[in-house]
């Protein structure tokens, strides 16, 4: 079963994409902000995709994908970018995202991305 890692400070967008993903067959752990998903990562969490918004409190999405790829342990797990933006694209591009989602998205968006990313690491 794959593991899916949200990284969201709005709670009611976790628990509706945790529902989704669940539902889906994904075993998904949720971070309110970079931080706590950094936390989980250097703990040893090493999710097939982490779902990463990018405006966030205490530690943003920027913040912790720099972190990321300053660590070879985890800077190979790919990212989706999840954000309201209007340069989704170009924000995913800039991170070396495996994709992005732009907010608001359709249930369909969230399983098709997900399930090519973690296809992909299998």
């Amino acid at each position: 079963m794959s593991v899916v890692l949200l990284v969201d400070d709005d709670i009611d967008i976790r628990e509706a994409e945790e529902l989704v993903l669940e539902d889906a067959g994904y075993r998904v752990v949720s971070a309110a902000n970079g931080e706590e998903a950094l936390a989980a990562l250097e703990n040893g969490l090493r999710p097939a995709v982490i779902l990463l918004d990018l405006m966030m409190p205490v530690m943003n999405g920027w913040e912790l994908r720099e972190r990321m790829l300053r660590d070879a342990t985890i800077a190979s797990i790919p990212v989706v970018v999840v954000t309201g933006d209007t340069m989704a694209a170009q924000r995913a591009k800039s991170l070396a995202a495996a994709g992005y989602l732009a907010k608001p998205f359709a249930t369909e968006e969230l399983l098709a991305i997900v399930a090519r990313v973690t296809a992909a690491d299998s």
